[in-house]
């Protein structure tokens, strides 16, 4: 069954924001963006998907990982587009699994490291810090709106992104 809008649960956050980094694997032409909980090992349960995106989820409905497999060069380009510069933290859960969801349209600024999820139309009321560098943009009645990745590296070999793990686990203990 198609679910026509994301849900999800907003609470206080439980600790610090977690991390994360998106990262386009040349050779792959996809982007992926890994998050990170601090003291946490993620490990995959469930996931929410269409054509263009999947979102990929731990036990308790967080984001672990986005994927979408269409190359950037696909990606619809604007001039202005611009992240949200203010973003609270919060705890966010997703609340539907294993269904699939219309494409999103997918938006990025001309150098191509910021990249827009769109998910409805309407406006959004709120906007959470699901990791560093990746914003939720969450309407009055707790459904996504959008995604926005920001400081998107180009990654050959996945090497950036092992590389970048590495660091993050190390900091960790």
């Amino acid at each position: 069954m198609l679910v026509k809008s994301l849900r999800v649960n907003i609470s206080a956050p439980a600790g610090s924001i977690p991390r994360g980094r998106g990262f386009y694997q040349l050779e792959e032409e996809t982007f992926y963006f890994p998050v990170e909980y601090p003291n946490h090992k993620e490990k995959f349960f469930s996931y929410l998907e269409s054509e263009t995106v999947s979102l990929q989820f731990d036990r308790e409905g967080r984001l672990i990982f986005i994927e979408s497999p269409v190359p950037r060069r696909q990606w619809n380009l604007r001039d202005d587009l611009v992240h949200p510069e203010i973003a609270e933290p919060a705890d966010i859960r997703f609340l539907d699994f294993r269904q699939p969801f219309p494409p999103p349209a997918i938006i990025c600024d001309r150098t191509r490291e910021t990249i827009l999820f769109q998910f409805g139309k309407g406006s959004s009321a709120h906007n959470y810090y699901l990791a560093e560098n990746l914003i939720a943009q969450i309407n009055a009645d707790n459904f996504l709106m959008a995604i926005w990745a920001f400081d998107i590296a180009d990654d050959l070999a996945g090497r950036d992104i092992a590389k970048w793990r590495k660091t993050v686990r190390q900091k960790q203990v």
